[in-house]
């Protein structure tokens, strides 16, 4: 498999859910005329072309798809091993949009549901369809999304598996580090006030598979089309069809895509009128306008303002010291290392780099998901360039090992591997096999689908009824008046 036809593919999976929330929360004519504008950018951007040498056999997908399927039993997903808190929320969504209607209608207060249901919208379909809620479905959608992403990872790094673990530890050195240091003085970890946090991508998959998984694929679109295909225009529609698989990656997209359109054509600005490239960005944008009134109906978060504003300040500094700026160090430590401070894409590094920095400093919701979520598009942007000059890196220097300054980076990919793996180690002990073979030494039960009527139900037993608030759609939106089914 190319890159060409693994960029149609990838597309096609982040439009197919746009496609369906077109048709299930919008009237009629908006649906129509959303659905074929989507259909038309697709075809439009169309690819035949070649860009990369690297080609996947069908040996190489089925290795990957392997690794997809066991990475997404491992995170949770299914309910065949270990499940973290969150997975209240994941399964009660995912239940909610099987049992109901569309759009939802919260029941208890007549209020529509406003939240990003992209990752379980092609699911909940086919469960639809089933007359019963299949776990299997969610699993093999989600292994789907996990093997394009894994794909591209092998594609830029010309099929190194050394690298692909290097990508999935990237980050959670200032975590490890933080830990170490409270039990060299004797103090036990404890969960800080809220998250100010880089977290590898192996660990995000136990806590938010369904907005990782896109990020993964949107960021790999885009570094194909900006550093190959010379043409970031074209990821444009990636970028918008991400915003209903999450709010706070898309919005960190869409920043992220302006700076790359203007590097691409800053030597020529006239460029940008070309009728191509105007397009390719003013016809998803348009598209995205009734999902724009949509998500602008939602409550407002529950918590949100600089980090420094709220107490206790002493602590949350201490934790942004090991879980930010340790980590910024370490990162911009392997750049420095491969050389790309100095590559042609420096530039770009750099941005990634400050604008990382820039969203740390404020906190949206109870955990500052903020942060959490839109750190990972560009965490795992500067991944790949990282990936693909380590890549070649590690070729040219075929005793690289030997190397001092490789002892840094394995040190770094072995400390980033370390929770994760613990992650991996309990989802091992604790499943569905485990459990049947050994009933009197595992306890696993995974969490319920259908414990509640509805998600906002879920959300005031299990979390708050402020954090469960943040699912309403307002009563008399734009949305709910002039464009709700």
């Amino acid at each position: 498999m190319r890159t060409t036809v693994l960029r149609n593919i990838s597309l096609g999976y982040l439009l197919l859910p746009n496609i369906i929330f077109s048709l299930g929360w919008f009237r009629l004519p908006v649906s129509i005329c959303l659905v074929i504008g989507l259909i038309f950018m697709f075809v439009k951007g169309y690819e035949r072309r070649k860009d990369l040498d690297t080609v996947l056999t069908t040996k190489d997908i089925i290795r990957i798809s392997v690794i997809s399927l066991l990475i997404v039993a491992f995170s949770g997903i299914g309910g065949f091993c270990f499940q973290a808190f969150d997975y209240w929320a994941h399964n009660s969504k995912y239940y909610t949009l099987y049992n109901q209607s569309w759009p939802i209608l919260f029941k208890g207060n007549g209020q529509y549901a406003c939240h990003y249901f992209g990752f379980f919208l092609v699911p909940a379909l086919i469960s639809k369809g089933l007359g019963e809620l299949s776990g299997i479905a969610l699993y093999l959608w989600a292994a789907i999304g996990l093997c394009l992403g894994i794909c591209w990872i092998f594609i830029f790094t010309g099929k190194s598996y050394l690298s692909f673990v290097f990508f999935l530890s990237l980050g959670g050195v200032g975590h490890v580090s933080k830990v170490i240091l409270l039990h060299a003085i004797g103090l036990n970890y404890h969960v800080p006030p809220f998250f100010t946090e880089i977290w590898p991508v192996l660990y995000q998959t136990q806590w938010a598979p369904n907005q990782l998984i896109p990020v993964i694929i949107v960021s790999c679109i885009l570094f194909n089309d900006f550093s190959y295909s010379k043409r970031p225009e074209n990821s444009f529609l990636a970028v918008i069809a991400v915003f209903i698989w999450g709010i706070f990656p898309s919005i960190i997209f869409v920043f992220i895509f302006s700076v790359l359109l203007f590097v691409r054509y800053r030597s020529n600005l006239r460029a940008l009128l070309a009728p191509r490239v105007m397009l390719n960005v003013i016809l998803p944008s348009l598209l995205f306008i009734p999902t724009f009134f949509y998500f602008l109906a939602g409550s407002s978060s529950v918590v949100m303002g600089f980090i420094w504003q709220f107490n206790p300040l002493n602590e949350i500094a201490f934790h942004y010291f090991f879980g930010v700026v340790v980590d910024l160090a370490v990162l911009y430590g392997i750049v420095m290392i491969l050389g790309l401070h100095k590559s042609e894409y420096r530039n770009v590094i750099h941005f990634l780099f400050v604008i990382l920095i820039l969203i740390s400093f404020v906190r949206m919701g109870k955990w500052n998901d903020w942060f959490l979520r839109g750190s990972t598009p560009i965490l795992t942007l500067l991944s790949l360039f990282i990936l693909q000059r380590f890549s070649a890196w590690i070729r040219e220097r075929p005793d690289w090992y030997m190397m001092k300054m490789a002892f840094p980076v394995l040190v770094i990919l072995v400390m980033g591997l370390i929770v994760p793996v613990s992650h991996i180690t309990r989802a091992l002990r604790q499943n569905i096999l485990t459990q049947t073979l050994f009933p009197d030494q595992v306890q696993f039960s995974p969490y319920p689908y259908n414990k509640f009527e509805d998600f906002y139900q879920m959300g005031k037993s299990v979390y708050s009824e402020q954090e469960a608030n943040q699912f309403l759609g307002r009563k008399g939106s734009f949305y709910e008046i002039y464009l709700s089914r």
